[in-house]
């Protein structure tokens, strides 16, 4: 009986380790969630607002992003390697490698367009810009969806998401027409550095949409304990 019980509380013991080892890493994670939305929203308010010292803020904290990325790795790695978690304790380690990946993206093409406020500085604004102002808000709106699943384990709102891949790739179709139109509608109205600065921004901003969408899925993985990954996704196949 004294032995059964040592290993009883053994197990215990074991079970509440790794219970607060993978609370630590939920909330480093979520972290990341908020320092890489902000840094999003940061350059794309930059880029709008033509405040070029608001962008090269948003370039100078970029390696906040990418130290919570090798944070999370780590401690991600040390999870596996030490407790050798199963069922959805593994689908959350294993998909807060996979997620780190599309933030730290996200922060990488946040930097790029902060970059390219920047370079945009002395040129005349587009006419497309409420236009892409539009789509800015749909990736905005995306990505806080992509974050609100993951920190309410909400399957449902991760497959909506996934579910406007094609809404906003028909987006970013119209608004670089628009762009290219402008771009050939004569010389009394091109600007042609400008239009293209913003066809690059507007290529940023869809994949901060498919990233965000990306991570959605590894929500729906977690919670449901099914793969999204190349898959036209039918809500009334899983709801």
């Amino acid at each position: 009986r004294l032995y059964n019980r040592q290993v009883w509380l053994v197990m215990v013991k074991q079970e509440t380790h790794l219970e607060e080892l993978l609370l630590a890493l939920r909330t480093r994670l979520l972290v990341m969630c908020t320092a890489t939305g902000d840094a999003f929203d940061e350059a794309c308010a930059a880029l709008l607002t033509r405040d070029c010292a608001r962008a090269e803020a948003v370039m100078e904290r970029d390696c906040i992003v990418d130290a919570l990325e090798n944070e999370i790795d780590d401690k991600s790695l040390s999870i596996l390697a030490r407790t050798q978690p199963v069922a959805r304790d593994l689908r959350f380690v294993v998909s807060a490698l996979r997620m780190v990946i599309d933030l730290e993206r996200i922060g990488d093409e946040a930097h790029g367009i902060a970059q390219r406020t920047v370079l945009m500085r002395d040129l005349p604004p587009s006419p497309v810009m409420n236009e892409s102002a539009e789509f800015i808000q749909m990736a905005q709106r995306a990505y806080e969806q992509a974050v609100t699943s993951f920190r309410e384990s909400d399957a449902q709102l991760a497959l909506h998401i996934c579910c406007s891949e094609d809404e906003a790739s028909q987006k970013e179709v119209r608004i670089i027409q628009k762009i290219m139109e402008h771009m050939t509608a004569g010389p009394a109205t091109i600007d042609a550095h400008t239009d293209v600065h913003l066809i690059v921004v507007m290529r940023a901003v869809h994949r901060v949409f498919r990233r965000a969408s990306n991570n959605a899925k590894h929500t729906f993985f977690v919670v449901r304990g099914e793969s999204l990954k190349h898959r036209r996704v039918d809500p009334a196949e899983f709801f």
